[in-house]
């Protein structure tokens, strides 16, 4: 590690032993010192920089500390790999430091108004725990014109601080255990643990953490809320500036832009199985309807800023991993099968609440547009699950796969999976729908009732249901090959035992199908089972898609026109038709 000499203002290295030093955090501004300019010898006390380094080393010699740390001066940015190694142990720089200096460069103190006054600090603290103890509950009582006032002061003058703004200055504010504040004429106005209300209140940070709390406690989706609306001058420093935050280390590429923060966020899903790094919304100007699993910057993260860990964790059993597929699960998606209203979803469980609404779970909703592949839906809706429902709902117990790899083209992958698809419809007053079982599993989307064809020319899929009486179902069989579908419909116990089989070819399924002369309905007493085929739009991500819709019709034998003669007349009639090709 380099030091400055606070006396000599000469570099020091330590690599063990490190004195103690204090370190600076400010705002960059014209005319900084650089590393080569001091080592040239060139004068630069001149500088504007020179001022925030002479005025450091003054502050701390008067506090018995005869070096610093100074972002501007101690890094030599020419070389990659020293600047690598800084940016991965800055949090640790500053965590190790004696004092912090933070130089608010634009704020000027008020002669007559003080934020260390007590009762500005009692106001802050005392309305912090009011809400905290409000929370989830009711609202918290309307704040007074004299609260009122102080916040408006404080709203118009520290708290348009540059500051409070850059992305840099986040981890220098958490990091060290003592950070004093000065004003743009280095005049002190308080520390952070004096502060820590006021500045929780600015920042959005928990008070707790502020004065020492443990970090890895908060979730990383809050977390990740802190750095909502901070900007740095190079995009990826938006997700350099977080490593300590998040205790990550990476390898530092300039130049790869928003990968950096995708780079950032795979590197937390590794070391961490925080789930609530999912939590995010897209902004107001995203009009997509899907999106891999990953944010695209912190700013989508503002909805994060009261997240906490639910009374119990639904996703214990789970287990996930990055893999180049996307994001491998098992036993972690779940179907919702009661409500009318998210009835055949697909939401993945993030185990994380808003502490005001404790009950319900945030969660990812899911659209299946590949074998055992889904993307985020509707990724700008803050979604919410009741927790009862969480645990009624049942687990997809195959590996899947969620889109980690955002693309231009996701969207019309999505949409462009159901083409040529089969959806299917049974009469609700026939049959169990909570019992329908699919073959190939992974091609079967249960949100939309629809056998995807992911654009293949050859696909099968078979439907296995159970009646509501006691007596067992049907089966129902589709091929498509070259876009001419085949299907057919037996009794549970009828099923050619060729057919009963998941690796099965779709030309195989053809080859059966063709050999069977009637199969387009199924007399199972008490139901009569018919098959009837239209072309027709397909729901769910698919919309304005045509694809093909089976209908299976049921009436009770008994309801027939005149009894059995009549039920063999009528079916004679159906099966001389011609069959849909």
């Amino acid at each position: 590690m380099r030091l400055l000499n606070c006396k000599s203002l000469a570099f020091e290295e330590f690599v063990q032993n490190v004195p103690r030093y204090a370190i600076l955090s400010h705002t960059w501004g014209d005319e900084e010192v650089t590393f080569d300019a001091m080592k040239s010898g060139a004068p630069v006390s001149q500088l504007k920089g020179h001022e925030k380094i002479s005025a450091t080393c003054r502050i701390a010699q008067e506090q018995g500390l005869d070096y610093a740390w100074i972002d501007t001066c101690c890094i030599d940015k020419s070389s990659s790999s020293e600047l690598s190694e800084a940016i991965n142990s800055m949090f640790a720089w500053y965590r190790g430091a004696a004092v912090c200096y933070a130089w608010l460069s634009d704020y000027a103190q008020d002669p007559a108004f003080s934020l260390t006054d007590d009762a500005v600090l009692a106001s802050f603290a005392l309305r912090e725990s009011i809400t905290e103890l409000d929370r989830g509950f009711s609202d918290p009582p309307p704040l007074t014109y004299k609260e009122l006032d102080v916040r408006n002061h404080i709203g118009e003058s520290l708290k348009r601080c540059r500051w409070f703004s850059r992305g840099w200055t986040l981890q220098e504010l958490i990091a060290p255990k003592h950070v004093e504040f000065y004003d743009r004429d280095w005049n002190r106005f308080g520390s952070k643990t004096q502060l820590a209300h006021i500045l929780s209140w600015i920042t959005g940070i928990d008070s707790g953490v502020l004065k020492g709390g443990p970090l890895d406690q908060v979730l990383v989706g809050r977390r990740m809320s802190w750095a909502a609306n901070r900007q740095t001058r190079r995009v990826e420093d938006m997700a350099y500036c977080l490593l300590g935050i998040f205790d990550i280390n990476m390898p530092l590429l300039y130049g790869e832009n928003e990968k950096a923060f995708t780079r950032l966020q795979e590197e937390i899903i590794r070391s961490s199985n925080d789930l609530s790094i999912f939590a995010w919304t897209a902004t107001l100007g995203d009009k997509r309807s899907f999106r891999s699993l990953w944010a695209s910057s912190p700013n989508e993260f503002k909805s994060c800023q009261f997240l906490v860990k639910p009374t119990l964790e639904w996703n214990v059993r789970g287990e996930y991993s990055i893999t180049s597929r996307g994001l491998r699960t098992r036993d972690m998606i779940r179907i919702v099968r009661g409500g009318a209203s998210r009835k055949g979803s697909y939401f993945l469980p993030l185990d994380c609440v808003d502490a005001r609404l404790k009950k319900d779970i945030r969660f990812v909703s899911l659209e299946q547009y590949g074998p055992s592949l889904f993307a985020r839906r509707k990724p700008w809706l803050y979604d919410t699950v009741v927790d009862i429902e969480v645990s009624q709902a049942s687990r997809l117990p195959l590996a899947q796969y969620i889109c980690c790899r955002e693309s231009p083209d996701l969207e019309a992958m999505v949409r462009s999976s159901h083409v040529g698809s089969v959806q299917i419809e049974f009469s609700l007053s026939a049959f169990d729908e909570t019992s329908i079982t699919v073959q190939p599993e992974t091609d079967w989307d249960l949100r939309n009732s629809i056998l995807l064809s992911y654009l293949r020319r050859h696909f099968w899929g078979c439907w296995r249901i159970r009646t509501m009486s006691d007596e067992p179902g049907v089966c129902v069989v589709c091929v498509q090959s070259d876009g001419w579908l085949q299907y057919g419909i037996f009794p549970w116990h009828d099923l050619p035992a060729a057919m009963d089989q998941s690796d099965l070819l779709p030309s195989q399924i053809a080859a059966i199908l063709e050999r069977l002369p009637v199969r387009t309905s199924a007399r199972c007493p008490p139901w009569y089972h018919t098959v009837q085929i239209s072309e027709h739009e397909l729901g769910g991500g698919s919309d304005g898609i045509t694809g093909t819709l089976l209908q299976i019709k049921s009436r009770k034998i008994d309801e027939t026109q005149d009894g059995r003669t009549k039920v063999k007349t009528r079916l004679r009639q159906l099966f001389n038709k011609q069959t849909w090709p």
